[in-house]
């Protein structure tokens, strides 16, 4: 289990801005949590406290009963092993110099004990599973659509096999039909692996349409929590009924 308990952060001096206020839930392993929100909500900065690249300032996030932490090499390897991250940027999250097959391949060179025969297996196991074209391995970011971009980046952080996967606004700016094959791949690859995902989204619709659970935040602050099998009507508070609104989602 990935467990955020009473996590709040702030920048700036004495107190500055509040990023994240108390904040507590629990990502168990073959469940997906969905937190929704706009912009400037904090989401990214409790992804990045969730993975322990950033520390709150408060309160603490415990992997599997454990806290979780970066210090030294061998925190760092069982961090990355057990918690991986996507970002929204596929492009920039990949080094434009190197091929996307080496991108893929560093996280196992640098984290597992493979041979490079393992390691080519596992790569080119994962573009096919991705459905990826072939020669797409041997081509770098720059020559890749957007869409190929975002399964590269999949296949990356499911390379080392974590257990959990945090999606900080993977899928956002796709059009429609790519971004529900992004998440319908994306429930494929819970069922077969297991992993407890952590899906990060403004896009309320996404998040009814792949979360078990989805819980609302606002300024830092979880609002709202419900379970999806519920629907859209369960929501009551205003700020989330507004983001109904926009998405078009009807709540009868």
């Amino acid at each position: 289990m990935l467990e955020a308990i009473d996590v709040s952060r702030h920048f700036g001096k004495r107190g500055g801005v509040e990023a994240l206020s108390h904040i507590d839930f629990q990502l168990h392993a073959g469940r997906i949590f969905a937190i929704v929100g706009e912009s400037g909500s904090g989401k990214s900065t409790l992804a990045r406290i969730l993975c322990g690249l950033d520390k709150p300032d408060s309160g603490e996030v415990r992997l599997d009963g454990s806290p979780i932490s970066r210090r030294g090499k061998d925190s760092r390897i069982s961090a990355a092993l057990a918690v991986q991250l996507m970002m929204q940027d596929g492009k920039s999250s990949l080094d434009p110099r190197l091929t996307v097959y080496k991108s893929v391949a560093e996280a196992l060179e640098n984290l597992t004990s493979l041979e490079r025969g393992e390691i080519r297996e596992r790569v080119m196991a994962l573009f096919e599973r991705m459905e990826l074209p072939p020669d797409a391995a041997l081509k770098r970011p720059g020559e890749l659509s957007g869409g190929q971009l975002k399964r590269v980046c999949f296949a990356r952080v499911l390379a080392v096999n974590p257990k959990y996967l945090i999606l900080d606004e993977s899928f956002s700016g796709l059009d429609v039909i790519l971004r529900k094959s992004m998440l319908d791949l994306l429930l494929s690859l819970r069922k077969e692996r297991g992993c407890g995902v952590l899906l990060i989204t403004h896009e309320l619709d996404a998040a009814l349409y792949a979360a078990d659970e989805i819980a609302i935040m606002k300024d830092g602050k979880i609002i709202e929590r419900r379970d999806s099998k519920d629907g859209p009507g369960a929501f009551t508070h205003p700020y989330t009924r507004s983001l109904l609104r926009a998405s078009h989602i009807g709540t009868d």
